[in-house]
């Protein structure tokens, strides 16, 4: 595998918070898309990857029960949880008692259509930073969409194609900015930063915003940014859904 090849100390795991009771669409990882509930699709395309290990971090038996069902790994986490990373950073405490695992990427469960090669992205990308995360070009209508995150990013000076961030917010940033970064919600956390991001309160900014990853950012943490050209769409409306429902209905099948 390539990011074997490329940094052999890193030993990743791909965790998939996926709670049963979301804001805006109640249920949603239960949402059959394609004649399967959307919480398969995105565990499925995973494995697919053929990266690293799949877990699943849920606090519902029936969402638990379809992976299980299918051969895949689920653990039942805490109700309480309030952001996505408490949740991940259980689940690998549960699964992972011998500490195997030293790099940990954060799948939504709610994006269950992605390329394959965002993982190895991710993997292949990172060196001294606490974490990663990716960005794509936004739109006209996502720059002004407050469901769109956008990224504030210090780009590097020769090439344009990763820097470090600087913030994000779901309104128009930067300020009279000609080009705007949609940020996509997958992670790639080394383990230990994981576990102190965990360990802190929720900051000022993160409760403002509700974006946990402004507590990294206040908390001293680097996070590393990289382009890529896919717009992954993240169902949190019935709109999403109804989106990605046609896209997966007309993409090729995985036998």
């Amino acid at each position: 595998m390539q990011h074997i090849q490329q940094n052999k100390n890193i030993k990743p795991i791909i965790i998939i918070p996926s709670r049963l009771d979301s804001t805006r669409l109640p249920r949603k990882a239960l949402e059959i898309i394609d004649g399967k509930p959307m919480i398969w699709h995105v565990w499925f395309n995973a494995v697919n990857t053929n990266t690293a290990p799949v877990l699943v971090a849920t606090d519902s038996n029936e969402i638990k029960d379809i992976i299980t069902e299918n051969g895949g790994n689920a653990v039942i986490t805490d109700k309480k949880h309030v952001s996505g990373s408490d949740r991940i950073y259980e689940a690998l405490n549960i699964f992972d008692l011998k500490n195997k695992y030293n790099f940990v990427i954060n799948l939504q469960g709610d994006m269950p259509f992605f390329p394959p090669s965002i993982i190895t992205t991710l993997l292949s990308n990172l060196k001294s930073e606490d974490l990663i995360t990716l960005v794509c070009p936004a739109t006209e209508e996502e720059i002004e969409d407050s469901n769109v995150v956008k990224a504030v990013i210090a780009w590097d000076t020769e090439e344009k194609n990763y820097g470090k961030a600087l913030y994000f917010s779901r309104s128009k940033v930067p300020y009279n900015s000609d080009e705007y970064w949609h940020h996509i919600g997958i992670y790639g956390w080394k383990r230990e930063s994981l576990k102190n991001f965990v360990l802190s309160k929720p900051s000022q900014l993160e409760i403002i915003e509700k974006l946990e990853q402004l507590r990294a950012l206040e908390n001293n943490m680097e996070i590393k940014v990289v382009r890529v050209n896919e717009n992954l769409i993240g169902v949190d409306t019935k709109d999403d859904l109804d989106r990605i429902r046609k896209i997966i209905k007309n993409s090729p099948k995985v036998n």
